[in-house]
């Protein structure tokens, strides 16, 4: 069984063509939002001849919160053999790779030494200095990871490794001090809205992995729970979703077929 988080649509191909090529269930950990939100001890089993993983964006050069918080509120019962991550990544992936261990191993009591990256096109649009790739580095980084997606399943077959992880510079000072930062000072929704090339579609509010969109008056409503996805904003079929002063002449991004 393959957990997977996905805002636009990057961890979710991985995740779904790893399952093709292991024969794997593919389950999107949006839809247990009610059970991990809700529950105390909420738990899940996974049958020991089937493998175990976990698909995820990287956020801030650390584990993306939905997936965090997943692995932290529900215990997964596995007693096999194949358990493997891929972190999914615009660049790097910091200490990405060390949270997903460390929450896993604490919560669960399992343990993943197989832990690999796949770069994938960039969607970071909300902060001034960041942005989508050119449609060259974004055709580039697809076709790449095209290749070695069927390197890592044949590695989890295998029950060998894909040693590819991009840690990239700095990864203390990026994963154990600007991540914490990040979660705590970045994740609020204030800032969003929906400019005037709006047509009340509701696009936003089914894609929003959080539930943190409401339609009002034919307007989408952010919550106060985000989780800096960027779904809603990249999925919006008239670019009309904006963040503050910051994503106007930004490009958008979604992983398409």
């Amino acid at each position: 069984m393959i957990f997977y988080f996905s805002g636009t649509g990057n961890s979710k191909h991985v995740a779904q063509k790893l399952g093709e090529l292991l024969g794997s269930q593919v389950k999107n950990i949006a839809d247990y939002y009610e059970e991990v939100t809700t529950l105390k001890n909420f738990s899940i089993g996974v049958d020991k001849d089937d493998c175990l993983g976990f698909v995820s964006p990287v956020h801030s050069w650390g584990l993306s919160k939905t997936m965090s918080r997943f692995l932290k509120r529900t215990k997964i019962n596995y007693q096999g053999k194949k358990i493997f991550a891929v972190m999914v990544c615009g660049d790097n992936c910091g200490k990405a790779r060390e949270m997903l261990s460390e929450t896993l191993k604490r919560n669960s009591g399992i343990e993943c030494n197989f832990i690999c990256s796949i770069q994938m096109p960039n969607n970071y649009i909300v902060m001034k200095g960041f942005g989508t790739d050119s449609d060259e580095l974004a055709k580039q980084k697809l076709t790449t990871a095209e290749l070695e997606i069927p390197k890592i399943a044949e590695a989890v077959k295998s029950g060998k490794t894909f040693d590819r992880y991009v840690i990239g510079t700095h990864p203390f000072l990026k994963g154990r001090i600007i991540y914490p930062l990040f979660m705590k000072f970045t994740m609020g929704d204030k800032k969003f809205f929906a400019d005037d090339n709006c047509i009340s579609c509701g696009l936003c509010e089914k894609t929003c992995p959080e539930k943190n969109i409401s339609l009002k008056n034919g307007k989408p409503k952010w919550l106060g729970h985000c989780v800096k996805c960027l779904a809603c904003i990249h999925r919006c079929p008239k670019k009309s979703i904006q963040y503050g002063d910051v994503t106007q002449e930004m490009g958008r991004y979604y992983y398409k077929n």
